[in-house]
């Protein structure tokens, strides 16, 4: 998401986060601590909040998915050296400047380039289950799948991914939600369209996961959402 400036409040993603400041430091509470840097970087589900007077970018990447992945980043989060990753920055800085697919991509290809850990395969293969839109696949019927019983399929999901299982439902229908919603849809026709119950359920998600609702930033100022994933 590229935006011309940014301030929310204290909230969890379950996607893990790249914060960047595209002319200057920004300001973030991370995990109950504060630090400015020119990028921040938030490991899946720990609790955040962007504070920054000029543009930013605010990556947003699936815990299992490779481009978080081949990061190897360990912990809650921290400073993210740019420096360390130049095409990446290169990538992005072009990609603020003249929106495009391509450039869009090129961000994804240089955020792959590292060599991730193996994703455990029965949790790629429930993964792939869910985003197929088998979302509302329980738990049982998922640890069937791949051999497990829930209880330790619900225990390596949260060990290989950093949420559970339950959360990771939610974010899949946070990401439908933002794909399907346009200026000037009804959020009961979107929650519907995204899989909540209904609209409530929809703003208490997208609360607690964006600390806002898609409305909010359409009214406010002009944000850009870049799809990385072609899919």
């Amino acid at each position: 998401m590229l935006a011309p400036r940014l301030h929310n409040r204290p909230h969890r993603h379950v996607a893990a986060s790249l914060l960047v400041g595209l002319a200057a430091p920004i300001r973030v509470q991370l995990a109950g601590h504060r630090l400015t840097a020119k990028a921040v970087w938030a490991a899946p589900d720990v609790e955040q909040a962007l504070d920054s007077d000029g543009p930013v970018a605010v990556l947003h990447l699936d815990p299992d998915h490779r481009a978080w992945r081949a990061l190897r980043l360990q912990g809650p989060g921290g400073e993210f050296d740019l420096n360390a990753h130049p095409r990446f920055a290169a990538s992005l800085a072009s990609l603020a400047t003249a929106p495009s697919v391509p450039d869009a991509l090129a961000v994804r290809a240089a955020l792959e380039a590292g060599e991730p850990p193996a994703l455990d395969e029965r949790v790629r293969v429930a993964c792939e289950t869910l985003r197929r839109g088998d979302g509302e696949v329980g738990g049982a019927a998922l640890a069937e799948t791949v051999g497990l019983s829930e209880s330790r399929f619900r225990h390596l999901f949260r060990e290989e991914l950093g949420v559970n299982l339950k959360r990771f439902q939610l974010h899949l229908k946070c990401q439908r939600a933002l794909t399907l919603w346009r200026d000037g849809m009804s959020l009961t026709d979107l929650a519907l369209a995204a899989g909540f119950y209904d609209q409530p359920h929809l703003n208490r998600t997208l609360r607690a996961m964006f600390d806002t609702l898609p409305s909010r930033y359409a009214r406010a100022f002009p944000v850009r959402v870049e799809h990385l994933d072609p899919a």
